[in-house]
Formats: structure tokens, C-alpha cells, sequence
């Protein structure tokens, strides 16, 4: 049998050097895609100062805020946070069946899962910085409770603190006070 290990060298390098191809064409269309995102909410007044208000909640950047004006119609199809809350799956269900049947409270896995890992990275970006939500993170770790599940309860505080500042056409004040 013929040594044909020249032709795999030669192969995976043509292969290699067209997948970098493709990742840099992706990137730059990535990018372009973010720019005209930003252009649009720049140029309407409303969405451009919904979007300014929201980032002035812990945790809640350029992308977060991004994803939300884009998920909502600029808050004008999921009006409520509770609605906002199950959509991207940060509530807990209880699992019943008549009286006999009891699963321990969890969250829907029909969520949108991008809006939910974005609101992660949100979460954990707020227990870094020095605000409340930090400060009920590490109170509720204290007394016991499951990481997870207090970010989860951070995630859903975010979404919360975010459509009252909407609602209330008003910017997040950090009343946190030091000791």
C-alpha cells in the first residue's frame, strides 16, 4: 500500500487556510451587521435613549441592551418583565401532578437560550461590580443557597430593573450604602 500521508499534510493545510478565510469574511460581516444594529437605534430618538437607560443597570451592556430592544420591538411586544422573565426562561416552574407528584421547582427549557446566556453574562458581570446586586449575591450564598439558582434570581432582577426603567422613563440610581 502507497504512503499517502504527503496528501493528508497538503490537504489539511488548503482546508485550514480556507476555514481562516471563512472566520475572517464571518467576523467582518459580524461586524457589519453590529454597526448597522447600532446606526439604527442611534437614529431613532425613542430607542436611542430606551438603549442608553437600560445600560444603567449593573451588568447590562452594549449587547444586552442591544438583544432586548431587538427581542421587544423596542418594548412594544413583551410588555410586561414577568412575560420578558419566562420568554428567556429565568423562571422556575413547579412540576405537580394532583397531590402525589412533586418535582422540585425548575426552569422551561423552550427558553431563548442566546437572550438567556447573554443575561448570565450579565448577572455575573453585576456580582463584580460594587451594587446591591452584588451584595444580595453574596448575603444569599451566606445563608446557603445554591449559586445558580441566586443567579437565576439576579438574571430576573435584571430583566426587572430594566422594564421599570422603561416603564418609569427613568435611569438606575445605585442607592448602595457603604458601611
Amino acid at each position: 500500500m502507497k504512503d499517502l500521508s504527503f496528501l493528508k499534510n497538503h490537504t489539511d493545510k488548503e482546508i485550514i487556510k480556507l476555514n481562516k478565510q471563512l472566520i475572517l469574511l464571518l467576523d467582518k460581516q459580524i461586524k457589519t451587521i453590529e454597526k448597522k444594529m447600532v446606526e439604527i437605534i442611534e437614529s431613532d430618538i425613542e430607542l436611542k435613549d430606551k438603549y442608553a437607560r437600560i445600560q444603567t443597570v449593573p451588568g447590562v451592556g452594549k449587547v444586552l441592551a442591544t438583544m432586548l430592544i431587538v427581542k421587544t420591538n423596542g418594548f412594544t411586544e413583551i410588555l410586561s418583565a414577568r412575560k420578558m422573565a419566562c420568554y428567556s426562561g429565568v423562571v422556575p416552574f413547579d412540576h405537580r401532578s394532583g397531590s402525589s407528584i412533586y418535582y422540585k421547582p425548575r426552569v422551561s427549557t423552550m427558553a431563548d437560550k442566546e437572550l438567556k446566556k447573554i443575561l448570565h453574562l450579565a448577572a455575573l458581570s453585576s456580582i463584580r461590580l460594587k451594587n446591591d446586586l452584588a451584595l444580595y449575591f453574596q448575603r444569599k450564598v451566606l445563608e446557603g443557597k445554591n449559586k445558580m439558582s441566586v443567579l437565576n434570581a439576579i438574571r430576573n432582577k435584571i430583566i426587572h430593573r430594566v422594564y421599570a426603567l422603561i416603564k418609569n422613563n427613568s435611569v438606575y440610581e445605585n442607592n448602595l450604602q457603604m458601611s
